[in-house]
């Protein structure tokens, strides 16, 4: 009874003559509905930041030892990239996968050792390194600063001694936060 009554209450309501409900009192359409129409919502203040400058923190404290490290977010072009390239890795594989099953093959899985698998990991992270600054010194790796080169950035992280410094790169990538806008700008 309900529907029928909602749909004679429409075609009145073209009509323009008066619409009543099933109480005999006049329709109203909810007051809400017609704010939420002529309302806007803009959520452009919620979308990420296109870099974040990371401080780097002398390690097991929140003290900053001065090196910062800009980072790419999720719309920035760099990190597109290396997600399109991952994508397509993943489909090459698995075409490869099927085509060797169709064909009555095994599939053989590539040699791989853990130093290979761990530079792979490596380069990932640091591809979302736009750059830093100042360039630091690591003495036990170079008397003079190390400027900033996807090279040297993985080779950097590579070292077991400098582990807590590349453990604070991923876990800001991986946080919840990472790159939401500070509340002073939303």
């Amino acid at each position: 009874m309900i529907g029928a009554d909602r749909g004679r209450w429409n075609v009145l309501a073209r009509t323009g003559r008066r619409v009543v409900g099933p109480c005999g009192q006049p329709f109203r359409q909810k007051a809400h509905d017609m704010t939420e129409a002529t309302a806007i919502l803009d959520l452009s203040a919620h979308l990420p930041v296109d870099t974040f400058q990371l401080e780097i923190r002398r390690p097991g404290t929140d003290k900053p030892v001065g090196w910062v490290i800009e980072l790419a977010g999720p719309a920035h072009p760099q990190t597109i990239a290396l997600n399109n390239e991952s994508t397509r890795d993943a489909i090459e594989k698995e075409k490869a996968i099927e085509f060797a099953q169709v064909n009555g093959r095994k599939w053989k899985t590539e040699d791989e050792t853990v130093a290979d698998r761990r530079r792979q990991n490596v380069t990932k992270v640091c591809r979302r390194i736009v750059g830093w600054s100042p360039n630091p010194t690591f003495t036990i790796v170079s008397p003079d600063p190390i400027p900033f080169t996807l090279e040297n950035a993985v080779n950097l992280f590579l070292r077991p001694e400098l582990g807590s410094f590349f453990v604070q790169v991923t876990d800001y990538l991986t946080s919840e936060r990472a790159f939401t806008r500070p509340s002073s700008q939303t």
